[in-house]
């Protein structure tokens, strides 16, 4: 992994792809896949990401003040799956699939190092925004895989985007998740 511009996000996120959304209260993590988020400042780089009020990562953001957003690749799909379909309430998500993972640079989340990138942001404002906060967050910190992304993202980046429903599209090919159901344990090589 390597350290690029802060103000590369934008480049990074432009195509949308599924985020995992890494949070932290004391000693506690959890993970949400996200597709609420977009880009709102190039300088000083800022994104915003709407969650609902009732997730635990709301909560986590909240309280913290700081969020990292991992850029996972299609390896990673029925992680992604479980995490939507499952509450950090009832599951230790990043230890049930088995996940690595480090210690952020400059903020208190846990990076994922099985994604791509890793967005660490601290969060700068919670707007009320009808049923879902928008939380605006500053960009700190931006590592990522070279193998993958060099000012875009390469061709061997396999990213995920969200269909709706238990739908995904990765390259030209349309994923259908309903067989992850509760109880799923990844293979050993996640």
């Amino acid at each position: 992994m390597i350290t690029i511009p802060n103000e590369s996000f934008e480049s990074m996120l432009v195509t949308h792809p599924v985020l995992l959304l890494s949070s932290r209260q004391g000693r506690y993590n959890t993970l949400s896949p996200l597709v609420w988020y977009m880009p709102v400042s190039g300088d000083p780089p800022m994104l915003a990401l709407s969650l609902k009020p009732s997730s635990m990562s709301y909560h986590y953001i909240r309280e913290s003040g700081d969020f990292i957003l991992a850029v996972p690749d299609d390896k990673l799909l029925k992680a992604i799956h479980f995490c939507g379909v499952h509450s950090g309430r009832d599951v230790d998500k990043i230890s049930h699939l088995n996940l690595t993972t480090a210690r952020g640079r400059a903020v208190s989340p846990l990076v994922v190092t099985n994604c791509l990138a890793n967005i660490e942001c601290r969060v700068r404002d919670i707007y009320s925004s009808g049923n879902r906060p928008l939380i605006t967050g500053e960009v700190l910190s931006i590592i990522v895989n070279p193998n993958f992304y060099d000012r875009e993202w390469l061709p061997q980046a396999r990213l995920v985007y969200y269909l709706g429903g238990n739908r995904y599209r990765v390259g030209n090919e349309t994923v259908d998740m309903s067989d992850v159901r509760p109880g799923y344990v990844p293979p050993e090589s996640i």
